[in-house]
């Protein structure tokens, strides 16, 4: 659906979440289900979900959230997590988020 971006230091752990309220309203009638989340490296092309805490998304229905912890990664590095998330009709919607880790 779209793309968003944040910058977070090595260090860091904390909850990023894709907010299904609002502007990224779901679809009428509908309510999140599930979630899944994966990480890719944009240097190497490699997955890493060493910078997740889970890949599995955590599903606030209530708050109309998909979250997940993000952790660690390599400085000077930026990251594109994608969540995918299941609505209770079947429908899948995509979600990328650039994570970019530095060190300042």
């Amino acid at each position: 659906m779209s793309t968003r971006y944040f910058e977070k230091q090595p260090n860091e752990s904390f909850t990023i979440g894709i907010d299904y309220s609002g502007p990224n309203a779901l679809p009428s009638g509908t309510a999140l289900q599930s979630g899944t989340v994966t990480a890719v490296n944009l240097t190497t092309g490699n997955t890493d979900t060493s910078v997740l805490s889970s890949t599995t998304a955590t599903i606030d229905a209530a708050n109309k959230l998909a979250k997940v912890g993000v952790q660690a990664g390599t400085s000077g590095t930026k990251y594109k997590i994608t969540f995918l998330t299941t609505l209770d009709d079947g429908s899948v919607l995509e979600d990328d988020v650039i994570m970019r880790v530095e060190d300042y």
